[in-house]
């Protein structure tokens, strides 16, 4: 099939869809998973093809159709066992679209409920072209897919190419109504380099002998997220696009909204008293919040008597310092393994909890679950509230944590060991360091310059922090890493404040070379633990804009623009507080979760990384919006923990993921308390 906006590949036997392009692109990228873009893809799991549960072991999959194909349309029947499936498609000359349309119609002799199982039972697959695979290949040809299924009748979907190149490809509901999305072909094979294959899970009223129902959406072009909703308005009379003061709230607070929908709509809801805004089919409301928890608001548009629903989600959290707190107690008093701890790799570190076991987790033996790397987290986080706070048991448990960090995750050479001395010889991991780096500076800040030893090496927090900093530029290939949280500004600021001259240049210089590597690779970023992630591109934006803030050397700000375009593409806009602004990450809750699961994890800590970097762009720019924006970020992870101070690794965000149930908290408290302390953090950036 093709069009002066389309050129799209059909699979003869299934009727599936193999590739869709546009005709102007130059690098001919095809938005969606075929055997040319993604060869690790099951054939049964094309654009288009599905799967319906008809009773206890009856899935019934569609993939057999009578098929006919013209230039701008193309039908497929599929005859299943009392359904018959008939997708149409069609090439719009005059909208620039691509209409695709499913009916579904039962031709058994009793009613059906296709979805009555559970949402999961009813399935349209819809690969998009969401992988990394070298940064050479994503920038050009694939896409960051934001999805937005929980939106009942105003489900879409926006892609935007990796590197930021036009036009993207969207995607809006214009009848029927979705109720989630599934995540299939993760496993240890595809591991964290591909975000798998979508499943769109439709929701549907019962059908009767010999009626029917539809799932239909248009494909379009777009420019960028305004030119998305602008055009999701005209496109789908059920369209609609939300905006909120807040997606996540402080009890107490108010939370303003506002949705816009075509022209002539009416919109209402029973949470929220909508008024008429100056443009037509636009409508404000607002909504005190009092109690705590996730809200799910439903909006009923009224258009031309057509009335359909949609739902967009709220969170509540209690007072954000009384939060941190209590998390702090819950870590000094359950978390924290005791001096006389047999094994005494692991005395006095604070470690992984299991919160369905109720106790701290020794007996996993992986590396993301030790008691270094991430967990030096939750001693960052004490560090950092301690200078704003007195409390004597906290300050006990810090110390002796500090002496842990000394004397078992760093030897007197400065090295950072990725394992516990005396546990088990490890290779070396970068990303370890910045994180050591960072409890000196906060050790140095609360004052506490005592001399600490570490068999021959006696040193103070400042020089510990020095000597990290030194000894990580030692390491080979150091200037080519693209490190998570190296205090650069902060550090400067506090030696500079401290009246050591000589620390201050040691220092800017080491970063000043590090950050002209990354100026000078550009774009092309060196694969990680990831091949292409969020926090590769975030530290790149983060290291130059830090340097920018405390140098104002203008270079180092016109470096981080490119680098700050591609982190915020990572970032979507649905109104859901687990996703509005989060980074897309989808392999954390395997490798640091209890439960090993795949799959999108909204919110992630890591994606606070986005938050930070808005910060610093905000206050080296001027533009303020992306300080609220940095404030939303940070608020939308607070999901991941309770008011009584439990956390939670990873929310997995997905209803299912290869077939497991998803949609829950993964139960280990593992590295999430990077996120509280990033919101300490940036009270002290200021």
């Amino acid at each position: 099939m093709r069009s002066k906006d389309f050129r799209i590949g059909v699979d003869p036997d299934s009727g599936a869809l193999l590739s869709i392009v546009h005709p102007k692109d130059n690098a001919s990228m095809s938005w969606i998973g075929g055997p040319e873009t993604t060869p690790w893809q099951p054939v049964g799991s094309k654009w288009g093809l599905g799967y319906v549960d008809l009773g206890p072991l009856h899935r019934t999959f569609w993939s057999k159709p009578h098929i006919r194909v013209d230039d701008d349309r193309m039908t497929a029947a599929y005859t299943l066992d009392g359904l018959k499936v008939d997708v149409t498609r069609k090439l719009d000359q005059r909208s620039g679209s691509l209409d695709e349309c499913y009916a579904f119609t039962n031709t058994g002799d009793e009613s059906v409920v296709l979805n009555d199982a559970a949402t999961e039972a009813f399935a349209i697959y819809a690969p998009f072209n969401d992988h990394y695979t070298s940064t050479e290949d994503v920038l050009e040809n694939r896409a960051h897919a934001h999805v937005w299924a929980h939106g009942g009748a105003s489900s879409w979907v926006k892609l935007t190419r990796m590197g930021l190149r036009g036009p993207h490809l969207g995607l809006v509901l214009t009848e029927g109504a979705l109720a989630g999305y599934s995540i299939e072909s993760r496993s240890v094979v595809t591991l964290s380099n591909t975000r798998g294959v979508f499943l769109l899970h439709p929701s549907v009223p019962d059908l009767e002998p010999g009626k029917s129902t539809r799932i239909c959406w248009s494909l379009f072009w777009h420019d960028d997220w305004e030119d998305f909703f602008q055009q999701g308005i005209e496109r789908s009379d059920q369209f609609l696009n939300v905006r909120s003061s807040s997606w996540t709230a402080i009890a107490g607070e108010m939370v303003n909204l506002t949705v816009s929908s075509r022209r002539g709509a009416s919109i209402s809801s029973a949470s929220v008293d909508f008024a008429p805004g100056k443009q037509k089919g636009t409508y404000s409301g607002s909504i005190k919040t009092t109690k705590t928890g996730q809200q799910k608001i439903t909006l009923t548009v009224n258009n031309d008597k057509t009335i359909t629903n949609s739902t967009v989600i709220l969170n509540v959290v209690p007072d954000i310092d009384d939060l941190i707190a209590n998390r702090i107690k819950f870590i000094i008093s359950k978390q924290q393994l005791s001096t006389d701890f047999s094994d005494e790799t692991k005395a006095g570190a604070y470690a992984v909890y299991d919160n369905q076991m109720e106790d701290i987790v020794t007996f996993d033996t992986s590396s993301d679950r030790n008691t270094g790397r991430e967990r030096v987290g939750m001693g960052v986080l004490i560090a950092r509230w301690l200078q704003s706070n007195s409390d004597t048991e906290v300050e006990e448990s810090l110390r002796i944590y500090y002496d842990y960090v000394n004397n078992k995750l760093q030897d007197a050479t400065g090295y950072v060991h990725s394992w516990p001395i005396g546990s088990r010889t490890a290779s070396l991991r970068l990303y370890n360091w910045p994180w050591v780096m960072q409890l000196h500076l906060q050790m140095a800040k609360l004052g506490n310059e005592v001399t600490t030893s570490h068999g021959n090496y006696t040193a103070t927090p400042s020089q510990r922090l020095l000597d990290t900093v030194e000894r990580f530029y030692v390491q080979g290939h150091a200037n080519d890493y693209y490190p998570i949280n190296v205090p650069i500004y902060e550090a400067l600021t506090y030696f500079e404040e401290a009246g050591d001259d000589e620390a201050v240049q040691r220092l800017l210089a080491l970063w000043t070379t590090h950050g002209k590597r990354i100026a000078e690779v550009g774009p092309n970023y060196p694969a990680a633990e990831v091949n292409y992630e969020q926090s590769i591109v975030a530290p790149a934006a983060i290291i130059l804009l830090e340097l920018y803030r405390y140098t104002k050397d203008e270079e180092w700000l016109d470096a981080a623009h490119g680098h700050f375009a591609r982190l915020e593409a990572f970032s979507g806009r649905q109104p859901d507080h687990r996703l509005h602004d989060i980074g897309i990450r989808h392999w954390d809750g395997y490798w640091f979760g209890k439960d090993r699961m795949w799959g999108d994890t909204f919110p992630h800590y890591w994606s606070t990384l986005t938050g930070i970097a808005m910060h610093h762009y905000a206050k080296a720019t001027g533009d303020d919006s992306y300080q609220a924006r940095a404030e939303g970020i940070l608020r939308g992870n607070l999901i991941l923990f309770t008011k009584e101070g439990r956390g939670y690794c990873a929310y997995i965000y997905p209803t299912t993921v290869d077939g497991r149930k998803g949609g829950y908290l993964d139960p280990y408290a593992n590295d999430q308390d990077w996120a509280l302390a990033h919101i300490l953090a940036i009270r002290e950036y200021e």
